[in-house]
């Protein structure tokens, strides 16, 4: 696990600004063994199958906006 992977993710989960992400700069919580699981859960277990798309984010704040804040 790295910083390098959880920029990576980002970018396949969509995140526009992904590119002006240093990686370096994510390296430091990996160092951390209370940090890693969650970290290696994230790295490992989310897709863009499992993340909601932006137009499916308008859709649930349209429906349900408590849900998720604007």
């Amino acid at each position: 696990m790295s910083g390098a992977r959880l920029c990576a993710l980002l970018g396949e989960l969509g995140y526009e600004r992904h590119g002006a992400l240093n990686s370096d700069s994510f390296e430091w919580p990996f160092q951390y063994d209370d940090d890693r699981p969650i970290l290696e859960w994230i790295c490992h277990s989310l897709c863009p199958s499992n993340v909601l798309s932006p137009s499916e984010v308008s859709q649930l704040r349209l429906h349900s906006p408590h849900l998720i804040p604007v």
